[in-house]
Protein backbone atom coordinates (compact mmCIF):
# COMPACT_ATOMS: atom_id res chain seq x y z
CA UNK A 1 0.00 0.00 0.00
CA UNK A 2 1.89 3.54 -0.87
CA UNK A 3 1.18 6.42 1.37
CA UNK A 4 0.63 10.03 0.01
CA UNK A 5 2.36 12.27 2.13
CA UNK A 6 1.46 15.41 0.04
CA UNK A 7 -0.61 17.63 2.21
CA UNK A 8 -3.78 18.94 0.44
CA UNK A 9 -3.24 22.15 -1.34
CA UNK A 10 -6.13 24.27 0.81
CA UNK A 11 -4.29 23.54 3.63
CA UNK A 12 -0.85 25.21 2.51
CA UNK A 13 -0.66 28.97 2.72
CA UNK A 14 -0.25 30.40 -0.08
CA UNK A 15 -0.37 34.23 -1.68
CA UNK A 16 -3.89 33.63 -3.42
CA UNK A 17 -5.50 32.12 -0.46
CA UNK A 18 -3.85 35.23 1.82
CA UNK A 19 -6.01 37.06 -0.16
CA UNK A 20 -8.94 35.29 -0.29
CA UNK A 21 -9.05 35.19 3.06
CA UNK A 22 -8.29 38.56 3.72
CA UNK A 23 -11.12 40.05 1.28
CA UNK A 24 -13.25 37.57 3.35
CA UNK A 25 -12.35 38.86 6.85
CA UNK A 26 -12.69 42.45 5.44
CA UNK A 27 -16.22 41.80 3.82
CA UNK A 28 -17.34 39.49 7.48
CA UNK A 29 -15.75 42.86 9.69
CA UNK A 30 -17.64 45.72 7.72
CA UNK A 31 -20.70 43.79 7.61
CA UNK A 32 -20.82 43.31 11.09
CA UNK A 33 -19.91 46.25 11.88
CA UNK A 34 -22.72 47.44 9.97
CA UNK A 35 -25.41 45.08 11.45
CA UNK A 36 -24.20 46.64 14.94
CA UNK A 37 -24.28 50.00 14.02
CA UNK A 38 -28.23 49.40 12.85
CA UNK A 39 -29.34 46.95 15.71
CA UNK A 40 -27.00 48.43 19.09
CA UNK A 41 -29.10 50.62 21.14
CA UNK A 42 -29.04 54.23 20.68
CA UNK A 43 -26.84 56.67 22.62
CA UNK A 44 -27.73 59.90 23.52
CA UNK A 45 -25.56 62.84 23.10
CA UNK A 46 -25.33 66.27 23.76
CA UNK A 47 -25.40 69.39 21.79
CA UNK A 48 -25.00 71.90 24.62
CA UNK A 49 -21.25 72.84 24.17
CA UNK A 50 -19.69 74.63 26.83
CA UNK A 51 -23.28 74.65 28.71
CA UNK A 52 -22.63 71.00 29.45
CA UNK A 53 -20.61 70.58 33.04
CA UNK A 54 -20.47 71.41 36.24
CA UNK A 55 -20.75 75.37 37.43
CA UNK A 56 -20.54 77.36 40.45
CA UNK A 57 -23.07 79.96 41.27
CA UNK A 58 -20.77 83.00 42.09
CA UNK A 59 -22.87 86.24 42.34
CA UNK A 60 -26.65 86.77 41.85
CA UNK A 61 -27.11 90.63 40.88
CA UNK A 62 -30.57 91.87 41.92
CA UNK A 63 -31.58 93.74 38.53
CA UNK A 64 -33.89 96.21 40.45
CA UNK A 65 -31.96 97.48 43.26
CA UNK A 66 -28.70 97.08 42.19
CA UNK A 67 -28.09 94.60 45.45
CA UNK A 68 -24.88 92.00 44.36
CA UNK A 69 -24.83 89.01 46.49
CA UNK A 70 -21.41 87.19 46.76
CA UNK A 71 -22.36 83.22 46.64
CA UNK A 72 -18.70 82.08 45.85
CA UNK A 73 -18.49 80.98 49.55
CA UNK A 74 -21.54 78.83 48.93
CA UNK A 75 -21.52 75.71 47.71
CA UNK A 76 -24.21 75.80 45.12
CA UNK A 77 -24.13 74.00 42.00
CA UNK A 78 -25.88 73.79 38.71
CA UNK A 79 -24.76 70.46 36.71
CA UNK A 80 -26.03 70.20 33.07
CA UNK A 81 -25.65 67.14 30.98
CA UNK A 82 -28.29 66.17 27.67
CA UNK A 83 -31.06 67.85 28.63
CA UNK A 84 -31.29 67.24 32.71
CA UNK A 85 -30.21 70.00 35.28
CA UNK A 86 -28.78 69.27 38.96
CA UNK A 87 -29.27 71.69 41.05
CA UNK A 88 -27.06 70.81 44.49
CA UNK A 89 -26.41 72.91 47.62
CA UNK A 90 -23.11 71.07 48.83
CA UNK A 91 -23.05 73.18 52.06
CA UNK A 92 -26.48 71.33 53.08
CA UNK A 93 -25.35 67.86 51.99
CA UNK A 94 -28.38 65.98 50.47
CA UNK A 95 -29.87 68.58 49.14
CA UNK A 96 -30.65 68.16 45.55
CA UNK A 97 -33.21 69.23 42.97
CA UNK A 98 -33.24 68.23 39.35
CA UNK A 99 -35.25 70.15 36.34
CA UNK A 100 -35.26 69.78 32.85
CA UNK A 101 -33.95 72.76 30.63
CA UNK A 102 -33.59 73.38 26.79
CA UNK A 103 -30.88 75.64 25.75
CA UNK A 104 -31.61 77.24 22.03
CA UNK A 105 -31.45 80.64 20.19
CA UNK A 106 -29.33 82.33 22.99
CA UNK A 107 -32.05 81.16 25.86
CA UNK A 108 -32.10 78.98 28.77
CA UNK A 109 -35.50 77.69 29.78
CA UNK A 110 -35.49 75.85 33.13
CA UNK A 111 -38.71 73.69 34.08
CA UNK A 112 -40.29 70.57 36.18
CA UNK A 113 -38.46 71.22 39.31
CA UNK A 114 -38.18 67.87 41.71
CA UNK A 115 -36.87 67.35 44.81
CA UNK A 116 -34.46 64.41 43.92
CA UNK A 117 -35.33 61.28 46.07
CA UNK A 118 -33.99 57.73 45.23
CA UNK A 119 -35.81 56.41 47.45
CA UNK A 120 -39.56 57.39 47.76
CA UNK A 121 -39.69 58.99 43.88
CA UNK A 122 -39.14 62.48 43.33
CA UNK A 123 -41.23 65.10 44.65
CA UNK A 124 -42.19 67.57 41.93
CA UNK A 125 -42.01 71.39 43.31
CA UNK A 126 -45.55 73.25 43.29
CA UNK A 127 -46.44 77.00 43.92
CA UNK A 128 -46.44 76.32 47.49
CA UNK A 129 -42.53 75.01 47.65
CA UNK A 130 -40.75 76.65 44.53
CA UNK A 131 -38.92 78.76 47.05
CA UNK A 132 -36.77 75.43 48.31
CA UNK A 133 -35.01 76.35 44.54
CA UNK A 134 -34.56 80.04 45.13
CA UNK A 135 -30.75 79.71 46.53
CA UNK A 136 -29.76 78.50 42.86
CA UNK A 137 -31.60 81.78 41.23
CA UNK A 138 -34.97 79.51 40.89
CA UNK A 139 -38.07 81.68 41.69
CA UNK A 140 -40.88 79.72 39.20
CA UNK A 141 -41.86 76.54 38.37
CA UNK A 142 -40.29 77.93 34.89
CA UNK A 143 -37.54 80.42 34.25
CA UNK A 144 -36.45 81.45 30.97
CA UNK A 145 -33.14 83.22 31.26
CA UNK A 146 -31.26 84.87 28.28
CA UNK A 147 -27.70 83.88 28.11
CA UNK A 148 -25.59 86.42 27.87
CA UNK A 149 -22.22 84.68 28.35
CA UNK A 150 -21.42 81.58 27.91
CA UNK A 151 -17.59 80.12 27.93
CA UNK A 152 -15.51 77.09 28.26
CA UNK A 153 -15.11 78.82 31.96
CA UNK A 154 -17.69 81.17 32.75
CA UNK A 155 -21.12 81.61 32.09
CA UNK A 156 -24.02 84.65 33.27
CA UNK A 157 -27.53 84.52 32.63
CA UNK A 158 -30.27 86.65 33.27
CA UNK A 159 -33.89 86.82 33.16
CA UNK A 160 -36.35 89.85 34.27
CA UNK A 161 -35.20 90.08 38.13
CA UNK A 162 -31.91 88.70 38.91
CA UNK A 163 -28.05 88.18 36.45
CA UNK A 164 -26.50 85.24 37.73
CA UNK A 165 -22.79 84.67 37.58
CA UNK A 166 -21.37 81.26 37.61
CA UNK A 167 -17.44 79.64 37.19
CA UNK A 168 -17.13 76.37 35.66
CA UNK A 169 -14.83 73.51 37.46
Amino acid sequence: MKINNKIPKLLLPSVSNRRFSFSHFLIFSISQLLIFSFTSCEIETSHNGNLDGFWHLVEVDTLQTGGVKDTSEDLLFWSFQVNLLELSDHTNLGLIYMARFDHSDGQLKVTKPCRYNRTDGNEMLTEENVKAIAPYGLNALEETFAVEKLSSSRMTLRNGTLRLHFKKL
